[in-house]
């Protein structure tokens, strides 16, 4: 098996999640010194904190930040060299995928970008770059093999099986983000940052009790967020997909609503025997496939890649 578009898509074109990325001017405190070379090329200290700060990197440190900002410069290098270049049809669906996802009209989209500074012509552009970066993992991995064995997949079956055990209930803390009457474009796409941010906090290990005190505007705020055990059609039908699809302990990812966006949290789950195997065992494939080719893309970037520029790190 080679990774689809959509595989490789998902892995490189990371800023443009969600579309709407604040973008905010270099601190005037950062001295613009050169803090690395990729084949004699500088990259800059404002460069660096740009990258992170497009990309919502909180927490990220320095090193790691140079490290990302290298790797794109090589893989840029790799593009021209090898004369990759995407379709404008190509860039006009994935934008439109985006606005889809995001339920935005075009000139919604075109609004909400003029307020972070961006005109579409240049987001098309961003989009054009991450694009040919997957064309490039793509010849990559071409005649690559992944194996997964039937043996793999009845194994992970087996130590997993309270992840495919059927549900009738489950226990639900949420941090809620409510969008204001009146509130403007940008308003919300703040709220949509915000919710992204806290949604960081608790993935790094902050206390989601804690989070949902400081940050909920919803009921049980007080309470650490939590709202109770909920059966099937208990829960709004957009929030209970969610819900009864998480594992136990997991934090979804932000879940916009027409009054707000939740960050859901399952304490438990309540249920009886576990789904058969033959129901599941196409996804748990897929799954580990996944994991697998994650590996391999990072052994390519850090070994293969890299060994066919100069890198330089400056202290």
């Amino acid at each position: 098996m080679i990774p689809t578009r959509a595989m490789l898509l998902g892995r490189t074109a990371a800023i443009l999640v969600f579309a709407l990325v604040a973008q905010r001017p270099a601190a005037a405190g950062v001295v613009n010194r050169i803090v690395a070379t990729v084949d004699g090329d500088p990259i800059t200290a404002h460069e660096v904190q740009r990258y992170g700060e497009e990309r919502r990197a909180h927490g990220v440190s320095d090193q790691d930040l140079l490290e990302a900002v290298v790797t794109d410069k090589i893989l840029e290098k790799e593009i021209v060299a090898r004369k990759i270049s995407v379709k404008a049809e190509d860039i006009t669906h994935y934008v439109d995928e985006v606005m889809a996802r995001n339920k935005l009209s075009e000139e919604q989209f075109k609004a909400a970008l003029k307020q972070q500074n961006m005109t579409i012509e240049q987001y098309r552009a961003k989009v054009k770059e991450e694009l040919e970066k997957t064309v490039l993992l793509q010849q990559e991995m071409r005649g690559s093999t992944i194996t997964i064995s039937d043996e793999d997949v009845e194994t992970y079956y087996q130590q997993h099986k309270e992840e495919f055990a059927t549900r009738s209930g489950v226990v639900v803390r949420d941090i809620f983000f409510g969008f204001k009457a009146g509130m403007t474009q940008q308003d919300a796409v703040r709220v949509v940052e915000q919710a992204k941010a806290v949604k960081q906090m608790a993935d790094s290990g902050q206390s989601f009790e804690a989070l949902a005190r400081r940050y909920s505007e919803g009921p049980g705020a007080d309470n650490g967020g939590l709202l109770g055990t909920f059966k099937k059609g208990e829960m709004s039908p957009m929030l209970e997909r969610v819900a009864f699809s998480l594992r136990s302990g997991e934090v979804s990812e932000p879940v916009v609503t027409p009054n707000g966006i939740h960050l859901l949290k399952v304490e438990g789950i309540q249920g009886g025997g576990p789904v058969p195997f033959d129901q599941v065992k196409d996804t748990i494939k897929q799954m580990l496939y996944n994991a697998k080719a994650d590996e391999r893309f990072r052994q390519w970037i850090s070994k293969n890649l890299r060994d066919r520029h100069h890198v330089e790190v400056l202290n």
